[in-house]
Protein backbone atom coordinates (compact mmCIF):
# COMPACT_ATOMS: atom_id res chain seq x y z
CA UNK A 1 0.00 0.00 0.00
CA UNK A 2 2.53 2.49 0.59
CA UNK A 3 4.92 1.91 -2.17
CA UNK A 4 1.40 2.21 -4.58
CA UNK A 5 0.87 5.89 -2.51
CA UNK A 6 4.80 6.44 -3.41
CA UNK A 7 4.08 5.88 -7.24
CA UNK A 8 0.61 7.68 -7.48
CA UNK A 9 2.62 10.67 -5.83
CA UNK A 10 5.79 9.91 -8.43
CA UNK A 11 2.73 10.18 -11.18
CA UNK A 12 1.32 13.33 -9.90
CA UNK A 13 4.80 14.80 -9.63
CA UNK A 14 5.55 14.25 -13.36
CA UNK A 15 2.18 15.13 -14.28
CA UNK A 16 2.65 18.34 -12.50
CA UNK A 17 6.02 19.16 -13.85
CA UNK A 18 5.17 18.14 -17.47
CA UNK A 19 1.82 20.55 -16.96
CA UNK A 20 4.36 23.03 -16.28
CA UNK A 21 7.01 22.72 -19.12
CA UNK A 22 3.44 22.49 -21.44
CA UNK A 23 2.46 25.88 -19.70
CA UNK A 24 6.64 27.33 -20.25
CA UNK A 25 6.28 26.54 -23.85
CA UNK A 26 3.13 28.02 -24.20
CA UNK A 27 3.68 31.18 -22.91
CA UNK A 28 7.45 31.62 -24.30
CA UNK A 29 6.06 30.86 -27.64
CA UNK A 30 3.15 33.48 -27.24
CA UNK A 31 5.74 36.08 -25.86
CA UNK A 32 8.06 35.50 -29.15
CA UNK A 33 4.87 35.66 -30.95
CA UNK A 34 4.17 39.26 -29.47
CA UNK A 35 7.17 40.72 -29.97
CA UNK A 36 8.00 39.58 -33.21
CA UNK A 37 4.01 41.60 -33.64
CA UNK A 38 5.40 44.37 -31.81
CA UNK A 39 8.37 44.70 -33.90
CA UNK A 40 6.87 44.06 -37.10
CA UNK A 41 3.88 46.39 -36.18
CA UNK A 42 6.42 49.30 -35.02
CA UNK A 43 8.82 49.21 -38.47
CA UNK A 44 4.95 49.01 -40.52
CA UNK A 45 3.97 51.82 -38.59
CA UNK A 46 7.53 53.30 -39.07
CA UNK A 47 7.41 52.71 -43.21
CA UNK A 48 3.83 54.16 -43.16
CA UNK A 49 4.91 57.20 -41.84
CA UNK A 50 8.17 57.45 -43.81
CA UNK A 51 5.81 57.22 -46.74
CA UNK A 52 3.56 59.69 -45.83
CA UNK A 53 5.86 62.28 -45.16
CA UNK A 54 7.60 61.48 -48.53
CA UNK A 55 4.18 61.96 -50.23
CA UNK A 56 3.45 65.03 -47.91
CA UNK A 57 6.98 66.93 -49.32
CA UNK A 58 6.64 65.43 -52.90
CA UNK A 59 2.53 66.91 -53.44
CA UNK A 60 3.93 70.00 -51.57
CA UNK A 61 6.82 70.27 -53.75
CA UNK A 62 4.63 69.82 -56.88
CA UNK A 63 2.06 72.49 -55.60
CA UNK A 64 5.21 75.21 -54.97
CA UNK A 65 6.73 74.71 -58.39
CA UNK A 66 3.26 75.08 -60.09
CA UNK A 67 2.04 77.68 -58.52
CA UNK A 68 5.30 79.90 -58.20
CA UNK A 69 6.45 83.06 -59.94
CA UNK A 70 9.45 82.93 -61.65
CA UNK A 71 11.06 86.13 -64.29
CA UNK A 72 9.65 86.10 -68.04
CA UNK A 73 13.54 85.95 -68.43
CA UNK A 74 15.16 82.80 -67.22
CA UNK A 75 18.44 84.44 -67.52
CA UNK A 76 16.99 86.12 -64.60
CA UNK A 77 16.45 85.63 -60.73
CA UNK A 78 13.86 87.01 -58.40
CA UNK A 79 15.82 88.32 -55.46
CA UNK A 80 13.55 88.83 -52.60
CA UNK A 81 16.05 90.67 -50.39
CA UNK A 82 16.71 93.20 -53.19
CA UNK A 83 13.51 92.98 -55.54
CA UNK A 84 13.72 94.88 -58.93
CA UNK A 85 10.35 96.32 -59.43
CA UNK A 86 10.82 96.93 -63.61
CA UNK A 87 11.37 92.90 -63.34
CA UNK A 88 8.90 90.84 -65.85
CA UNK A 89 7.09 88.44 -63.61
CA UNK A 90 4.61 85.91 -64.50
CA UNK A 91 2.80 82.78 -62.99
CA UNK A 92 5.01 79.82 -64.00
CA UNK A 93 2.15 77.53 -65.86
CA UNK A 94 1.12 80.78 -67.70
CA UNK A 95 4.21 80.86 -69.00
CA UNK A 96 4.50 77.28 -69.69
CA UNK A 97 0.59 77.35 -71.49
CA UNK A 98 1.45 80.34 -73.32
CA UNK A 99 4.76 78.80 -74.88
CA UNK A 100 3.24 75.52 -75.75
CA UNK A 101 0.52 77.18 -77.63
CA UNK A 102 2.10 78.13 -80.45
CA UNK A 103 3.45 75.03 -81.65
CA UNK A 104 3.15 72.48 -78.81
CA UNK A 105 6.35 72.64 -78.03
CA UNK A 106 8.22 74.40 -75.10
CA UNK A 107 11.38 76.87 -75.43
CA UNK A 108 14.66 76.35 -73.95
CA UNK A 109 14.11 79.54 -72.20
CA UNK A 110 10.97 77.67 -70.28
CA UNK A 111 12.31 74.07 -69.86
CA UNK A 112 15.06 76.27 -67.93
CA UNK A 113 12.69 78.19 -66.03
CA UNK A 114 10.83 74.74 -65.22
CA UNK A 115 14.07 73.19 -64.05
CA UNK A 116 15.54 76.05 -62.00
CA UNK A 117 12.29 76.10 -60.04
CA UNK A 118 12.64 72.20 -59.70
CA UNK A 119 15.79 72.04 -58.39
CA UNK A 120 15.29 75.21 -56.21
CA UNK A 121 12.38 73.41 -54.37
CA UNK A 122 13.85 70.30 -54.55
CA UNK A 123 17.35 71.33 -52.93
CA UNK A 124 17.09 70.35 -49.34
CA UNK A 125 16.50 66.61 -50.60
CA UNK A 126 18.88 66.59 -53.56
CA UNK A 127 22.07 65.74 -52.51
CA UNK A 128 20.80 62.56 -51.25
CA UNK A 129 17.49 61.65 -53.75
CA UNK A 130 17.53 61.64 -57.57
CA UNK A 131 14.17 63.04 -58.82
CA UNK A 132 12.24 63.77 -62.45
CA UNK A 133 9.95 66.28 -63.05
CA UNK A 134 7.48 65.44 -66.09
CA UNK A 135 4.95 67.39 -68.62
CA UNK A 136 3.10 64.87 -70.99
CA UNK A 137 -0.15 64.58 -73.10
CA UNK A 138 -1.59 61.58 -74.65
CA UNK A 139 1.25 61.92 -77.55
CA UNK A 140 4.76 63.01 -76.13
CA UNK A 141 6.44 64.61 -73.39
CA UNK A 142 6.64 68.20 -73.45
CA UNK A 143 9.16 68.07 -70.48
CA UNK A 144 10.92 65.40 -68.89
CA UNK A 145 13.64 67.23 -66.63
CA UNK A 146 15.90 64.66 -64.59
CA UNK A 147 18.17 65.43 -61.42
CA UNK A 148 20.95 62.73 -61.17
CA UNK A 149 23.04 61.74 -59.00
CA UNK A 150 26.52 60.57 -60.58
CA UNK A 151 28.36 57.32 -59.86
CA UNK A 152 31.64 56.58 -60.25
CA UNK A 153 33.07 52.64 -60.93
CA UNK A 154 35.42 51.28 -58.38
CA UNK A 155 38.03 49.04 -59.96
CA UNK A 156 36.79 46.78 -62.90
CA UNK A 157 34.10 49.05 -64.59
CA UNK A 158 31.65 45.60 -64.41
CA UNK A 159 32.19 45.22 -60.87
CA UNK A 160 28.57 46.09 -59.45
CA UNK A 161 30.31 48.02 -56.05
CA UNK A 162 29.90 51.11 -57.09
CA UNK A 163 30.42 54.72 -54.70
CA UNK A 164 28.45 58.10 -55.18
CA UNK A 165 30.53 60.48 -56.84
CA UNK A 166 29.22 63.11 -53.78
CA UNK A 167 32.27 61.45 -51.79
CA UNK A 168 34.84 61.14 -54.29
CA UNK A 169 34.25 63.83 -55.80
CA UNK A 170 32.88 67.67 -55.83
CA UNK A 171 30.70 70.32 -56.65
CA UNK A 172 33.59 72.84 -56.22
CA UNK A 173 36.16 73.45 -59.00
CA UNK A 174 38.61 74.51 -56.41
CA UNK A 175 38.46 71.29 -54.81
CA UNK A 176 41.29 68.88 -55.12
CA UNK A 177 38.89 66.31 -55.28
CA UNK A 178 37.04 67.84 -58.27
CA UNK A 179 39.10 65.92 -61.18
CA UNK A 180 38.40 62.85 -60.00
CA UNK A 181 35.65 62.15 -61.78
CA UNK A 182 36.60 63.02 -65.46
CA UNK A 183 34.13 62.96 -68.40
CA UNK A 184 35.36 63.67 -71.81
CA UNK A 185 34.35 67.21 -71.50
CA UNK A 186 35.21 67.98 -68.47
CA UNK A 187 35.40 66.64 -64.71
CA UNK A 188 31.57 65.49 -63.64
CA UNK A 189 30.22 66.73 -60.32
CA UNK A 190 28.20 65.01 -57.58
CA UNK A 191 24.77 65.87 -59.54
CA UNK A 192 23.56 66.58 -63.27
CA UNK A 193 20.79 67.81 -64.43
CA UNK A 194 19.35 66.19 -67.91
CA UNK A 195 16.29 67.35 -70.26
CA UNK A 196 15.22 64.10 -71.76
CA UNK A 197 12.89 62.96 -74.35
CA UNK A 198 11.56 59.52 -74.41
CA UNK A 199 9.13 57.85 -76.31
CA UNK A 200 5.67 57.78 -74.92
CA UNK A 201 5.35 54.23 -76.83
CA UNK A 202 7.75 52.58 -74.97
CA UNK A 203 8.52 51.57 -71.71
CA UNK A 204 11.92 53.50 -70.59
CA UNK A 205 10.32 55.37 -67.84
CA UNK A 206 8.43 51.97 -66.71
CA UNK A 207 12.20 50.58 -66.54
CA UNK A 208 13.28 53.61 -64.97
CA UNK A 209 10.86 53.16 -61.62
CA UNK A 210 11.66 49.38 -61.53
CA UNK A 211 15.60 49.95 -61.66
CA UNK A 212 15.41 52.56 -58.68
CA UNK A 213 13.09 51.19 -56.45
CA UNK A 214 10.57 52.69 -54.24
CA UNK A 215 10.31 56.09 -55.74
CA UNK A 216 7.34 58.56 -54.49
CA UNK A 217 5.15 60.20 -56.83
CA UNK A 218 2.43 62.81 -57.23
CA UNK A 219 1.00 64.14 -60.31
CA UNK A 220 -1.83 66.72 -61.63
CA UNK A 221 -3.63 67.53 -64.37
CA UNK A 222 -3.30 70.73 -66.44
CA UNK A 223 -5.14 72.34 -69.23
CA UNK A 224 -2.78 73.55 -72.35
CA UNK A 225 -4.21 75.37 -75.28
CA UNK A 226 -2.75 75.04 -78.89
CA UNK A 227 -3.89 77.25 -81.73
CA UNK A 228 -5.25 75.27 -84.77
CA UNK A 229 -4.73 78.72 -87.21
CA UNK A 230 -2.17 80.89 -88.25
CA UNK A 231 -5.10 83.68 -86.33
CA UNK A 232 -4.49 82.69 -83.37
CA UNK A 233 -7.68 83.46 -81.74
CA UNK A 234 -7.93 82.29 -78.85
CA UNK A 235 -11.78 81.75 -78.74
CA UNK A 236 -11.78 80.34 -82.47
CA UNK A 237 -8.73 78.98 -83.55
CA UNK A 238 -7.39 76.75 -80.35
CA UNK A 239 -8.24 73.45 -78.66
CA UNK A 240 -7.81 72.23 -75.04
CA UNK A 241 -5.33 69.85 -74.34
CA UNK A 242 -5.28 68.06 -71.28
CA UNK A 243 -1.77 67.37 -69.86
CA UNK A 244 -0.18 65.11 -67.11
CA UNK A 245 2.33 66.95 -64.50
CA UNK A 246 4.24 64.86 -62.56
CA UNK A 247 7.09 64.86 -59.63
CA UNK A 248 8.69 61.69 -58.47
CA UNK A 249 11.85 61.44 -56.14
CA UNK A 250 13.58 58.54 -55.18
CA UNK A 251 16.85 57.60 -52.69
CA UNK A 252 19.97 58.14 -55.12
CA UNK A 253 20.61 54.98 -57.33
CA UNK A 254 23.42 53.74 -59.20
CA UNK A 255 22.35 52.55 -62.98
CA UNK A 256 24.32 51.83 -66.11
CA UNK A 257 24.58 54.93 -68.19
CA UNK A 258 23.05 52.38 -71.11
CA UNK A 259 19.81 52.33 -69.45
CA UNK A 260 19.89 56.29 -68.46
CA UNK A 261 20.37 56.31 -72.33
CA UNK A 262 17.20 54.67 -73.24
CA UNK A 263 15.43 58.00 -71.83
CA UNK A 264 17.28 60.07 -74.38
CA UNK A 265 18.84 62.61 -72.06
CA UNK A 266 21.03 65.24 -72.43
CA UNK A 267 23.29 67.04 -69.82
CA UNK A 268 22.48 70.49 -68.88
CA UNK A 269 24.91 73.36 -67.61
CA UNK A 270 24.05 73.45 -64.28
CA UNK A 271 25.35 76.95 -64.37
CA UNK A 272 22.54 78.08 -65.87
CA UNK A 273 19.95 76.28 -63.12
CA UNK A 274 21.23 76.13 -60.32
Amino acid sequence: MVKFHARRKDNHAQAAVTDALFLLVIISGLTGFLLLFASSYGKGVSDQVTRNDSFEFVSSALKTIMYQSVPRDSGQIIDPQNPDYDQEIDYLMAIVKEDYADDANLTFNTKRNLARSVYTVMKPVGDTHDYLFAINTAQKYVLFALWRTNFKLEGDPNDPDRFQNSVACSDDPTSPTYNNCPTPNGPRGAHSMYFCDPLITDNSVQKLFLRVGTATQAQALINMVQFTNNSFLLSVDSETIRAGVTLATWVATSIPDAEWQTLDCVEQDLAGIV
